[in-house]
C-alpha cells in the first residue's frame, strides 16, 4: 500500500516533470519591446501552466494564485505577478512555437511508455473540429463571421486530434480552422502536419473521422499515407451509404460479428453489435475500401423499451487487423475526443464560457496551453493516482477538482528544489 499522500505524489510529480527541458520555457521568443521588460517570458509561461494546472478561471485569480505562493519552488517568482502583465503577454504571443512545445510534450512522453496503446494492437488518432471562442474581431483573419447581423460575431474554430489509444486519451496537436474553408477542408493540411511532426513515432496507425470529413479525397490522403482511416457514413455520401444499408441490413438479422455486454448508462442499459461485410470493397471509385461496418447500438430503459441506432463506418483496414470486439473498442473509443478532451475543457477549464483574454492571439495561445495542461492532468489522473472503485479488480480516476486542489496544495509547500529533488532520490 502507498503510504505518500496523493498532495505530495502530485508535488515530487511535477517538480520531477518540470525539471525536464521539454518544460523549460526559454525557447519561446518574447514578442514584446527589449524596453521596460520586468517579468521574464518563461517564468509567466510556467506561472499560466501552473495555474491552469491548478484549474484556475481568471487572470485575477492566478494573479491571487501567485500572491500566494510566489515562493513555490515550482513557480519560482520574486513577487506577485500582475494580471493585467500577462494579458497584454498572452495576446501577442505567437502560437507557433507553443504548438511546437506541445508536439514536444507529446514526444517527451510517448518516449516514457505514457501513451502505450490498451486492448488495441496499435495508436488510434481521433480527429474532430471545435469551437474555441466567440470574438468581436476576426483574430487577424483566423476567425470566421458567424452571420451578418450587427454587431458582427466570429467564431474561432480548431481542429484538435486526440489518441483514443491510450487511456490518457492526450490531446497531440491542435490547428486553427483558416476562415476561408470548413474543417472538411482544413483536414488535408492538419493531416500533412501531424505526419510531420510525429511520422518518425510510432504513434498512431488509424485515424478515425466522423462524417463531416467524409471524402474520397481525404480517405485517399490517409490511404496514401499508409495509414488506415475509420469514417463515419451519414448522408453527406449517399451513394455509399444507400449500398452499405442494402448490403448489411440483411446481415443485421444474422449472428453478429461482436456484441457488448449491457452497460449501465444513465437510466437505460445499453450495448452494441457489429456486422461487416467486404462485399464494397472498390465500390464507387474508393479502390481503397476494403470493409463495411455497421455498430448496431441497443438502449433498453427500465420499462423494457428497446431503442437501435445504426451507425455505417468505411475503413482501408485489412480484414483481420482487428478483431471484431476491438473494432467496437474503436468506434467506441472515437468518441473519447468529445467526452475526455473537449469535455474537460468545456466544464473543467471553462474554455468556451470564460476565456482569460479574447485579444489577438490568446485564444489560440490559451488553447495550447490548456492542451498541455490537460495531457499532464490526465497522465497524472489516469497513470499516477488512481482510487479503487467498489470493483476491487478496476480503479477509476480522480475528480479533475481533486486534483486542481492537490495542485495548489503542492504550491503551497515552500521548500528548496534542492532539498525535495534530493530526498527523490
Amino acid at each position: 500500500m502507498n503510504l505518500i499522500p496523493n498532495n505530495t505524489r502530485v508535488y515530487r510529480f511535477l517538480v520531477k516533470t518540470f525539471s525536464a527541458r521539454v518544460y523549460q520555457w526559454h525557447d519561446i521568443p518574447d514578442p514584446r519591446h527589449r524596453r521596460g521588460r520586468r517579468w521574464a517570458a518563461p517564468a509567466m509561461l510556467r506561472t499560466l501552466m501552473l495555474g491552469l494546472l491548478a484549474g484556475v478561471r481568471s487572470l485575477l485569480e492566478l494573479e491571487a494564485l501567485s500572491e500566494d505562493h510566489f515562493l513555490s519552488p515550482l513557480l519560482n517568482l520574486p513577487r506577485r505577478l500582475p494580471d493585467t502583465t500577462l494579458y497584454q503577454f498572452i495576446r501577442k504571443l505567437d502560437p507557433k512555437p507553443l504548438r511546437e512545445k506541445l508536439v514536444a510534450q507529446v514526444r517527451f512522453h510517448y518516449r516514457r511508455k505514457r501513451f502505450l496503446p490498451q486492448g488495441l494492437p496499435c495508436g488510434v488518432l481521433a480527429i474532430d473540429g471545435k469551437c474555441i471562442g466567440v470574438l468581436s474581431h476576426d483574430a487577424h483573419g483566423q476567425a470566421q463571421p458567424q452571420s451578418r447581423n450587427q454587431p458582427v460575431r466570429f467564431l474561432l474554430r480548431t481542429l484538435r486530434a486526440v489518441l483514443t489509444s491510450s487511456p490518457v486519451r492526450p490531446c497531440v496537436d491542435q490547428y486553427v480552422v483558416p476562415a476561408h474553408t470548413n474543417d472538411m477542408g482544413a483536414f488535408p493540411a492538419f493531416f500533412k502536419a501531424l505526419l510531420d511532426s510525429y511520422g518518425s513515432l510510432d504513434l498512431f496507425e488509424i485515424v478515425t473521422l466522423d462524417a463531416g470529413f467524409c471524402s474520397l479525397a481525404n480517405a485517399t490522403l490517409i490511404h496514401q499515407a499508409d495509414r488506415g482511416y475509420v469514417i463515419a457514413l451519414r448522408n453527406n455520401q449517399p451513394d455509399l451509404l444507400a449500398e452499405a444499408r442494402r448490403v448489411l441490413t440483411p446481415l443485421t438479422h444474422q449472428t453478429p460479428d461482436a456484441v457488448t455486454v449491457w452497460e449501465q448508462s444513465g437510466n437505460r442499459q445499453v450495448r452494441r453489435r457489429l456486422h461487416r461485410t467486404r462485399e464494397m470493397a472498390g465500390f464507387l471509385g474508393w479502390t481503397h475500401l476494403r470493409q463495411v461496418w455497421v455498430v448496431i447500438q441497443e438502449s433498453r430503459d427500465k420499462n423494457g423499451n428497446v431503442e437501435m441506432k445504426e451507425r455505417y463506418f468505411v475503413t482501408n483496414l485489412p480484414w483481420g487487423r482487428l478483431s471484431p470486439q476491438q473494432i467496437l473498442q474503436v468506434v467506441r473509443g472515437h468518441w473519447g475526443i468529445e467526452n475526455d478532451c473537449n469535455w474537460s475543457y468545456d466544464t473543467q477549464w471553462l474554455e468556451d464560457e470564460m476565456p482569460w483574454c479574447r485579444k489577438g492571439n490568446a485564444l489560440v495561445v490559451l488553447g495550447l496551453l490548456r492542451c498541455m495542461a490537460y495531457n499532464l492532468i490526465n497522465i497524472l489522473r489516469k497513470r499516477h493516482l488512481m482510487k479503487r472503485s467498489s470493483n476491487r479488480n478496476r480503479q477509476k480516476p480522480y475528480p479533475f477538482q481533486r486534483l486542481f486542489r492537490w495542485v495548489k496544495e503542492a504550491l503551497a509547500r515552500h521548500q528548496s528544489l534542492e532539498l525535495t529533488l534530493v530526498k527523490m532520490g
